[in-house]
């Protein structure tokens, strides 16, 4: 899946598994292969924290040793692709088409009925992807764990994969070699559905212009109109720069011990591999000397109850490093006092007037990014009413800057956050390594990730020392800030026959210069394909629970 929405960074410490019958004891390991760089208890969650390095290949690991039997698991790549063709997500479907030591296609939903897994799922962000699971059975958990290191490590990658799941010409009935080619394959089909939504192509946009000079310019789920421009090779090539364990991540997380982990990944795959230079980081943003406007179209929308609003417009801000944990807290805080619930600022002088029908799914303070942003945005409003929009945007910022926040509602918001901290439920380790990736992705040190009592401490200080410190944020990362996006979107009429005449003039392009032989061959692989997938595949190859592993 693409550019998934994942755990919040700070707010939303919603889960907690099972407890088990003792601690596990904290004492000086050697751990064979590898470097320990770092021990930390972490109070807030009852955790012994491991940081180490794998000498060989300088992979990173993080283990999160608790009273928990929802062992949970994930092995994390940077992935930075420098156009939209959709290779960091193709990528991700491509290896699990099947491995060298699991030759079987959708290892994860045939592993479903195999595996008494919490969580299993691979997802694709803005410059990472994760492959994380979760189960209480420690039988289990070493079965995915093979499953998922073989399918990173080891992928097949065969063409037949990426025809499948990338893109391929195929003839429109493959039975009938006189019919159109035309283009067909998983992701491409799955992104020109997710475009089709015109608040998601907003935000896509709306990325891409905010950061327009590295890897946030491009889309990483694939631009339909840019898929057909990945080939087989640049797919193995991506693989090869980016899968490798030089630039790998592992977090384990629960009761589990620490060293049988990682002994089964040295030893069954990092040590086939040597060290390999790679720079896959991103850098800051250059900071602009002025705001920027788009304006963007899309369709219009029949199912909207009043077609004269079919307007939306956002206002981004370029804020902090994700990595500064205090200042990304700290505006976390203010953004939602901004934008939370009816008497905040911004509802009051958006929503209530009636610009709109609700602020737009951009809204709000997004952390998946090096550099964090906010952007208030407000959908189905009149496309007249977009410049007095922005105004009382700006009204509102001044307004906020002059008279502060009720001291009541800033206590309350930092009340919800300690509360979210105490309830633990069900999948908290998932939880925790997921909100965790995207800060790791950019610092080699995770660790004060995890402090939260630290960073509340430090705005509580703030707030004391200073009864302006807010408001100061307000005045530097919105008034202030150069660094700030006006992006609109209106609906133009033949915008669906627009859209459709580039895909006919693609396909049209893509078949031009074909020879007869092209077209046999490219009909030939098709067909190959199809018997491929309906062939019956046998899967005694992959790990499965004994009734001796459920009952133990």
């Amino acid at each position: 899946m693409s550019q998934q929405q994942l755990v919040r960074l700070r707010p939303s410490w919603r889960a907690w598994g099972r407890s088990c019958s003792s601690s596990p004891a904290h004492q000086k390991l050697e751990y064979p292969g590898w470097k320990l760089l770092e021990e930390r208890k972490i109070t807030e969650f009852d955790i012994s924290a491991t940081l180490l390095e794998h000498a060989r290949t300088k992979a990173k690991y993080l283990h999160m040793a608790t009273q928990d039997d929802n062992n949970a698991f994930s092995v994390n790549f940077r992935t930075t692709p420098m156009d939209s063709t959709g290779v960091a997500h193709i990528l991700e479907h491509t290896t699990l088409c099947g491995s060298q030591k699991f030759p079987v296609r959708d290892p994860f939903m045939k592993m479903l009925n195999r595996s008494l897994s919490t969580f299993m799922n691979a997802m694709t962000g803005p410059d990472y992807t994760l492959y994380p699971f979760s189960t209480c059975n420690e039988q289990d958990y070493y079965n995915l764990m093979s499953v998922y290191l073989d399918s990173v490590f080891k992928p097949l990658l065969r063409e037949q994969d990426f025809l499948q799941e990338g893109w391929r010409l195929e003839h429109d009935d493959l039975a009938d070699n006189q019919t159109p080619l035309v283009i067909k394959g998983v992701v491409f089909n799955e992104m020109k559905g997710a475009y089709a939504n015109a608040q998601s192509l907003f935000g896509q946009q709306l990325l891409n212009n905010l950061y327009p000079s590295h890897t946030y310019s491009n889309s990483s789920g694939g631009f339909p109109l840019d898929i057909p421009q990945l080939t087989w090779e640049n797919l193995k090539k991506f693989h090869a720069e980016h899968y490798h364990p030089s630039n790998a991540r592992f977090l384990s997380y629960g009761n589990l011990p620490l060293e049988n982990h990682l002994a089964k990944i040295d030893s069954e795959y990092l040590s086939k591999f040597e060290f390999l230079e790679l720079d896959t980081s991103v850098p800051k943003e250059s900071r602009w000397s002025e705001a920027r406007r788009v304006d963007v179209t899309c369709a219009p929308d029949p199912m909207n109850p009043d077609p004269v609003k079919q307007s939306t417009v956002a206002v981004s801000y370029l804020m902090a490093d994700v990595t500064d944990t205090n200042h990304s807290f700290a505006l976390q805080v203010v953004c939602e006092l901004l934008t939370g619930g009816p008497g905040s600022p911004f509802y009051k002088s958006l929503i209530e007037p009636g610009f709109g029908s609700n602020f737009s799914p951009v809204s709000g303070y997004e952390d998946h990014t090096k550099e964090t942003n906010f952007t208030i945005g407000l959908q189905n409003i009149k496309q007249e009413d977009t410049d007095q929009i922005l105004q009382v945007i700006d009204d509102t910022i001044d307004k906020v800057i002059e008279e502060g926040f009720d001291a009541d509602k800033i206590e309350a918001v930092l009340h919800s956050y300690e509360l979210s901290l105490k309830h633990k439920s069900a999948n908290f380790g998932m939880n925790l390594i997921m909100s965790m990736t995207p800060f790791w992705n950019h610092t080699e040190n995770p660790l004060n990730f995890l402090e939260v009592n630290n960073t509340v401490t430090w705005f509580k200080e703030q707030l004391a020392k200073d009864p302006k410190f807010l408001q100061d944020l307000v005045k530097q990362y919105l008034k202030e800030n150069k660094h700030k996006l006006v992006q609109t979107m209106n609906p133009v009429e033949n915008y669906s026959e627009l859209e459709q005449k580039q895909f006919d003039e693609l396909e049209q392009k893509l078949r031009e210069n074909l020879s007869e032989g092209d077209k046999e061959v490219i009909h030939a692989k098709c067909l190959e394909l199809q018997k491929m997938q309906d062939d019956k595949e046998d899967a005694s190859c992959l790990p499965t629970l004994k009734v001796a592993d459920i009952s133990s």
